[in-house]
């Protein structure tokens, strides 16, 4: 009896994990929504990638993530996304921080925006 006991408080147990992990989660976005936030395609954002990890040496993941964020709090608009991922990508390597620690340094260094707060839906 006890054996059974255990086994179906050990299943509990499994099945609160489970939904803890799932609602846990953050909501994610493809890029096919994220782009039109800063006015450009989808296209656009893929191919910054390659050019910001090269011209600061992080690595494609994280020149990727960086992109991302940046894209998706809709602060820096067009053309002047690639310049200021470029600066978290290069925070990022910088300091060894993690793509959304340097993007959020980099938007609240900027001027009249919400900062840090830009990233809450990210």
């Amino acid at each position: 009896m006890r054996k059974h006991l255990s086994t179906i408080v050990g299943l509990l147990l499994a099945g609160a994990f489970v939904v803890v992990f799932f609602l846990g989660r953050r909501q994610t976005y493809g890029l096919e929504e994220i782009a039109p936030r800063v006015g450009l395609q989808a296209a656009d954002l893929i191919a910054m990638a390659p050019r910001i990890a090269s011209q600061t040496g992080a690595t494609l993941g994280t020149a990727r993530r960086v992109i991302y964020l940046m894209a998706c709090s809709g602060v820096p608009l067009g053309r002047d996304l690639e310049e200021q991922a470029t600066r978290a990508a290069e925070v990022a390597e910088k300091r060894s921080l993690t793509p959304r620690e340097a993007t959020r340094t980099v938007l609240a260094a900027m001027p009249s925006t919400q900062g840090a707060d830009a990233l809450h839906d990210c």
